[in-house]
């Protein structure tokens, strides 16, 4: 029995498209392969630094910890918070991130803020270092055991009632509004 033509051409055309199929799908299982095993490296990254957060925030103490209107200096007219960090522990923190929430009579949040208290900002004069990437690498400040480090963060996007009640005269506790001029801070995150 003789093959015909036309049956041997839709033989190796049909093999050749298996044929591509099978390799698009071992290079895309491939390429899923590594998608996978970054985000499981990103992942173990946040993990451990949220375990390192548990752990050494004990050796971090944030203390007055405070949300005012900034008088003077660049951030005059803008809601901040300030405080002082104070490295209790033996290591050097070089990245720091922590949650500061306002709360009301009832300890129920009314704003929160995320940030790294160790990066310079502009209105504290304590802090000698600009950030300028373009000059070095890192814009962090490191905290050495037993150091105290101050630090300012703009309140960006602060809600109206607390920016009028930081405004006034009378002070948050004593204000028409929510906020009850409570603060609680939470370190989220901890590099060394």
């Amino acid at each position: 029995m003789i093959i015909k033509k036309k049956s041997l051409i839709v033989a190796f055309v049909s093999s050749f498209v298996i044929f591509c199929v099978l390799v698009l799908t071992l290079v895309g299982y491939i390429v899923y392969q590594e998608i996978k095993s970054e985000e499981f490296r990103l992942s173990y990254i946040y993990e451990l630094e949220k375990i390192n957060a548990r752990f050494y925030a004990k050796f971090i103490d944030i203390s007055k910890l405070n949300a005012k209107m900034e008088n003077s200096g660049p951030l005059k007219g803008n809601p901040i918070i300030e405080g002082v960090l104070k490295n209790k522990g033996n290591r050097v923190v070089t990245g720091l991130l922590i949650k500061v929430k306002l709360l009301d009579e009832d300890g129920a949040v009314i704003y929160e803020v995320t940030f790294h208290p160790n990066k310079p900002s502009l209105g504290d004069s304590n802090l000698t270092q600009a950030a300028m990437p373009y000059l070095y690498g890192r814009s962090e400040i490191p905290i050495r055991p037993n150091e105290t480090m101050p630090f300012k963060k703009i309140l960006n996007n602060c809600p109206g009632e607390i920016a009028s009640e930081l405004k006034a005269e009378s002070g948050p506790t004593e204000g028409s509004g929510r906020w009850a001029g409570r603060l609680a801070s939470e370190i989220l995150s901890i590099e060394f």
